[in-house]
């Protein structure tokens, strides 16, 4: 077979679905490592889900520098998967059948993640911390799904009460990423319309592939609408923004969580995103919290070519509550039902970048790590906090 390898300190980074040096085990423990990996979209139109890849990582080789995880170093291997779903079928097959890791952490994306979570249930293998808000993976009926953030269902209905509540918007257009993320969010803003007294008058999807999203952007002009609530991810969320400022469009904008991303502004301009809202499930990283400054100094160290970006963050969540029951499990008797319970067994705990993260037993309704959504606006160059009606 041909390998094509990439090291990243702690992680393999493996490209065209290819990668050597795993340590074969049972349930991928041995008495010094712990095997855990994760797909990623390392290449492709949607790298900048990476940094996500490149949090956990940095956490990873932290914990290995302090001496692991009761004397197991971590093994965390991360394998592009391109964001495609089909590449991601073959590469968690790969993970579990003949890895035999011990489970899946942080990693990205909900096309690819809805396209596997059966196969990765059926296996009984732990599914910690994926980066996505795609209700099949939130709402899934099994105790080894531990979602990392609200549902996008949620998170569109909530929006709706945004423009609502904040741009006093009777109607609403909506640019979404035609995918499980993007659907998910659609389903939530269709939910509440009638509710919030809003009418939709302009629905435009694209492809995760598609960057030039100009057509859309005239379509939804032509419409007239209130306001735009932008179900992107930061690169068409930058491309949108830039054709709505070509326009001389000045409609008041509010964007996804995952589309938060200073990549936003750098791609399209700090005054073409000046005043558009987006929700974020984080702190940001000039929060003074113990946990985050740490997150940053890590980030730093481990990978110095990174400017602190959210989605960092999610990848720092996901590898450090997994450290954590790791760690309260001891050194024996390592399995991956007992882990599971140990998960369920954290409540109210404050060591990470999270607030609090408090797992409760069950299925993934019941697992989540960060369960609240808050707002900031982009202003005057940066990210800051925003405090929606309803809140105040």
């Amino acid at each position: 077979m041909n390998r094509m390898l990439k090291w990243c300190g702690t992680a393999v980074l493996a490209i065209a679905g290819a990668w050597v040096g795993i340590a074969t085990a049972q349930n991928g423990i041995t008495p010094s490592e712990i095997l855990i990996c994760a797909y990623q979209p390392m290449t492709g139109n949607e790298t900048s889900y990476f940094r996500m890849g490149k949090g956990a990582d940095a956490w990873f080789k932290s914990v290995n520098d302090a001496g692991g995880i009761n004397g197991r170093k971590v093994n965390f291997v991360m394998v592009d998967d391109k964001y495609e779903p089909a590449r991601t079928t073959t590469i968690v097959k790969r993970f579990v059948e003949r890895d035999n890791c011990f489970a899946i952490v942080a990693a990205l994306g909900s096309a690819p993640t809805a396209a596997v979570v059966d196969y990765i249930v059926a296996e009984k293998v732990p599914l910690v911390g994926p980066g996505t808000g795609a209700a099949k993976i939130l709402e899934y009926q099994s105790k080894y799904v531990f979602p990392l953030y609200p549902s996008y269902k949620t998170e569109g209905a909530q929006l709706v009460r945004f423009v609502k509540e904040v741009f006093n918007a009777k109607t609403v257009a909506v640019l979404y990423q035609n995918d499980p993320s993007g659907k998910t969010e659609m389903d939530g803003i269709n939910s509440v319309l009638d509710k919030y007294g809003v009418k939709l008058v302009s629905e435009q999807g694209y492809q995760p592939k598609e960057l030039d999203v100009s057509a859309q952007v005239v379509a939804m002009k032509n419409a007239n609408p209130d306001a735009i609530i932008c179900a992107c991810a930061p690169e068409p969320a930058a491309k949108f923004l830039t054709e709505r400022k070509k326009l001389g469009w000045k409609v008041p904008v509010v964007n996804v969580f995952f589309g938060k991303s200073p990549k936003v502004p750098e791609l399209a301009g700090k005054d073409t995103v000046d005043g558009v809202y987006f929700t974020t499930i984080f702190r940001d990283f000039d929060s003074p919290a113990p946990q985050i400054q740490q997150a940053k100094a890590l980030l730093k160290k481990y990978y110095p070519e990174e400017d602190p970006d959210p989605i960092h963050l999610w990848g720092f969540a996901s590898a450090q509550v997994f450290t954590e029951a790791m760690k309260r499990m001891g050194k024996d008797n390592i399995t991956r039902d007992r882990f599971v319970e140990t998960m369920e067994g954290i409540k109210g705990w404050k060591e990470s970048v999270v607030p609090e993260i408090t797992i409760n037993s069950g299925n993934a309704p019941d697992h989540f790590l960060v369960k609240d959504m808050s707002y900031v606006v982009y202003k005057d160059g940066k990210f800051q906090d925003f405090t929606p009606p309803w809140s105040k």
